[in-house]
Formats: C-alpha cells, sequence, structure tokens
C-alpha cells in the first residue's frame, strides 16, 4: 500500500495477531486486539481464549489440531498515511508462568485477558489505545448499531487494516447476562474477530441528560467503545442464534487494577 490514504480513525485501533509455537514457528491460528493505555502503560487487550488456545467453558483445545500457543506476533503499522506493518513478537510465558492479567473475580469465565506491552522506540510504530479516541458520553441502548472491529478468517480490510462487521444490541446493556458483565450482540460473526473491539454509533438528534434541546444536544452521528468481542454463543449449528458475545469495557480496568496473573502454565 503505497499511495497517501485516510482512513476511518478507528480502523487504526485494531491489531492483527497469530498465534505461534516457538519451538517451530508453525501458525496456529489467528485473531484480533487492541492497545489500553493505563496511567501511562500500554495494554495489549484480548481474549483468554486467544492466549490459552483452550476453551473458557471446558478448557478444551479451540482448534482440532490441539495446538497451544507460546508466542503472540503482532502486526504493528509504521506509516499513518502510506502504512507498512512490520511484526512483532510477544512472549506469552516466563519460566513458563503467564504474562497476562485475568479478571480478579472471575477469572477466565470473563474472556478477556491484558497484557503490559513495551515496544521498543526505535520499533517506530503507530500505536493508538482505544481508550484515547473521543467518544460521546451517551447511554447505550438495546437496538443500538455496533461494529466488531477485527478480522474474519483472517480476511483483512487493505493491508491490516480490520473489516468493520455490522450487528445490533441484542440484549439490555443495563443487565449483566448469566451475572457476567457480558452482553449479546446480533451478527453474523466469524473465527478471527476474537479480542476486537466493539463500536457503537447512532445518528440523528442526541438531547443531553436534561433530555431536551440544550447546548449538550448533537446533530449527526455519536459513538461509542462498550466492549471486547469474545466470538459467538454456541448453539447447535452456526446459524441458530447469530448471537455475539461483547464483554463490558468496564472489565478492562478492573482486569487491570486487579493485576493478577492467569495461574495456568506452559507445559
Amino acid at each position: 500500500m503505497s499511495k497517501i490514504i485516510n482512513p476511518h480513525p478507528l480502523s487504526f485501533s485494531t491489531i492483527l495477531v497469530s498465534m505461534h509455537l516457538k519451538e517451530t514457528k508453525a501458525r496456529l491460528y489467528t485473531g484480533t486486539s487492541f492497545i489500553y493505555e493505563y496511567k501511562e502503560k500500554l495494554y495489549l487487550i484480548t481474549n483468554w481464549h486467544i492466549v490459552t488456545g483452550l476453551s473458557t467453558i471446558d478448557k478444551k483445545p479451540i482448534m482440532n489440531h490441539g495446538g497451544i500457543p507460546d508466542i503472540m506476533v503482532l502486526s504493528l503499522m509504521l506509516n499513518q498515511n502510506r502504512p507498512k506493518w512490520k511484526s512483532f513478537t510477544l512472549e506469552l510465558y516466563k519460566e513458563n508462568k503467564a504474562e497476562w492479567l485475568v479478571h480478579p473475580i472471575h477469572k477466565e469465565k470473563v474472556d478477556v485477558v491484558a497484557m503490559e506491552i513495551e515496544i521498543p522506540k526505535e520499533f517506530n510504530c503507530l500505536i493508538r489505545p482505544i481508550n484515547k479516541y473521543i467518544f460521546n458520553d451517551f447511554k447505550l441502548e438495546i437496538a443500538d448499531d455496533v461494529f466488531v472491529l477485527g478480522y474474519p478468517y483472517s480476511i483483512t480490510g487493505g493491508g491490516n487494516f480490520p473489516i468493520w462487521k455490522r450487528g445490533s444490541v441484542a440484549t439490555e446493556p443495563e443487565i449483566d447476562y448469566e451475572g457476567l458483565p457480558k452482553i449479546f450482540i446480533d451478527t453474523a460473526s466469524r473465527p478471527g474477530m476474537s479480542g476486537s473491539p466493539v463500536i457503537f454509533r447512532r445518528n440523528g438528534i442526541h438531547l443531553g441528560k436534561e433530555n431536551k434541546l440544550s447546548l449538550d444536544t448533537i446533530f449527526g452521528e455519536i459513538r461509542d467503545f462498550i466492549g471486547v468481542y469474545s466470538g459467538r454463543k454456541v448453539g447447535e449449528n452456526d446459524f441458530d442464534a447469530q448471537l455475539g458475545i461483547v464483554w463490558k469495557k468496564k472489565v478492562i480496568e478492573e482486569i487491570i487494577e486487579g493485576n493478577l496473573k492467569d495461574s495456568i502454565n506452559f507445559a
């Protein structure tokens, strides 16, 4: 990609990841991730099942080949106007112990992890933490349009920009489904999108907190980051419900503040 382009700002937020075996360099599967900044530190956000290669339900391998990754390769952007990408490798374990943080209460039952990341300055890559974008502080409502920014079946939107997969909020946002901080969205999502940021967008006239025309009223589009996508609710087949799982954005800071590393070991 050599010509100057001007993508949507949020298209810079995602990072394509591929999971590998360090010893053989074999690529096992791919997923999606993004960066979150907290107290001047950067954290890579993705799913527990992505970094472990295991199902959160029965702890069995998510892939038929049964491979469990020990390194993660990130595809980082080097230039904004004439984008190029370069691989950056993260070790998932040190001394056989996991390097990522899990939820302090629900652990892997919340299928989101945070991993502190330091990228050398000489790498000269473009990092856009999701929480540094300008969003609108409006209440998420059922049936709102949402977009999952990821890589279905490793497909990219040109270069390594994400695919914007559309859906809608399918459960009441204020309710924690099954007692966990998650909601469902109605979307025909596909493998490879796990770990994606989920954005809601709404067009029209948006009244402020007083629910009447005021200086807070916005005309046009509003948007917000609502959480982390982690795959579909499992049913008898791929088409019975088409409900995607989104973990509410509050779990990210709960995980970082909890500072609890996963107890899983690499054998």
